[in-house]
């Protein structure tokens, strides 16, 4: 009897842990190897944040969402608006390439690094974090990691928000996208 049970119990927690796998379909799309692909079949070791995280977290900029990311830390040089840099895993801020709709961002001043603070966080639909050395894809300037910060929306139209808080603080954004549709022929 005993054995009947304990068979019983193993095999129904066996099932409950095969029907609790995700069985959605995988539709979202990652850059690692410098070309679209499904999630699931990149091997580099990514994060994705949709807008939809972004707007759950209350983000106010692109370096509040990058603070949420493993492994990744923000610098800020006085408040809100100044000079920040990036480090992942401990790398210098020159190590940790950044891509915007996967065109490099990173500056060829003295530090190299990139400056986030002035982009507006209504432009960014997805941000894909590759943890690790990537200088073998993307080149040497990604030893620490890569950020690529998706611009682009699949609808076209028009977006405006507003922001407001303690201390005088007040934010406006305006992010428009449309397609125009010109034709040669």
């Amino acid at each position: 009897m005993i054995k009947k049970a304990s068979l019983l119990t193993a095999c129904s927690v066996t099932a409950f842990s095969a029907w609790a796998q995700d069985t959605s379909p995988d539709t979202l799309v990652v850059t690692a190897n410098r070309f679209e692909q499904p999630r699931s079949t990149v091997l580099a070791p990514t994060t994705v944040v949709t807008r939809q995280d972004i707007d759950r977290w209350q983000s106010t900029s692109v370096n509040d969402v990058l603070r949420r990311l493993p492994g990744v830390d923000i610098t800020q040089n006085g408040g809100s608006g100044q000079l920040s840099s990036i480090f992942i895993r401990g790398t210098n801020a020159s190590h940790v390439l950044v891509l915007i709709d996967g065109v490099r961002l990173n500056l060829a001043g003295v530090s190299g690094s990139a400056d986030l603070s002035q982009f507006p966080i209504a432009l960014v639909q997805r941000v894909e974090y590759i943890r690790g050395p990537r200088s073998a894809v993307y080149g040497s300037d990604a030893i620490g990691g890569v950020v690529n910060i998706i611009t682009t929306r699949d609808e076209p139209g028009t977006e405006i928000s507003a922001g407001w808080g303690s201390n005088s603080y007040q934010n406006y954004d305006v992010s428009t996208q449309h397609n125009w549709g010109i034709r040669h022929g």
